[in-house]
């Protein structure tokens, strides 16, 4: 391909991505790409909280154990939330006395009863993929509701 016909690619592209009348069919895809890519990291970027590869994904045992042991970790902070909500849950209440293993807890009684729910959902945070499958589901909806309000307000993607 010629330089001149990248170039005219390139500006039909930012043409059709930057008018409205085209989020109908382009915030779909974007959508779909973005929950696949979401599965993808689920699936295939380990926690080390996981005892097993085998029970965290399908696929080759071969290629899970390899990613297993590298260095990437989707565990943000989850083991203190948990170790934070369960010293709410056994009846702490003074925020200056429920600490984790990165330090105590900052967060308002929102993300406390959130992540409650969250600690009683995924078995006491022992299920970390449901616990991702339900950020992603999160993310996903959130995605959703802002590229609706952009198709309403007539703002390109």
């Amino acid at each position: 391909m010629s330089m001149e016909r990248i170039l005219d690619l390139y500006e039909r592209v930012v043409s059709i991505s930057c008018d409205h009348r085209n989020t109908g069919w382009i915030s779909p895809l974007l959508l779909a790409a973005d929950a696949a890519l979401c599965a993808l990291i689920i699936w295939k970027v380990p926690c080390k909280l996981l005892s097993s590869s085998k029970l965290y994904a399908p696929g080759s045992s071969t290629l899970n154990s390899a990613l297993f042991f590298q260095k990437n970790d989707t565990e943000i902070d989850w083991t203190t939330y948990m170790e934070q909500v369960s010293l709410y849950l056994s009846g702490e209440r003074d925020y200056t006395r429920i600490k984790g293993a990165t330090g105590p807890l900052v967060y308002p009684a929102a993300h406390v009863y959130v992540y409650s729910a969250l600690h009683w959902i995924t078995d006491e945070g022992k299920n970390i993929v449901l616990a991702q499958v339900l950020f992603g589901g999160l993310y996903l909806g959130v995605l959703s509701v802002v590229m609706a309000c952009y198709r309403m307000c007539k703002v390109r993607l």
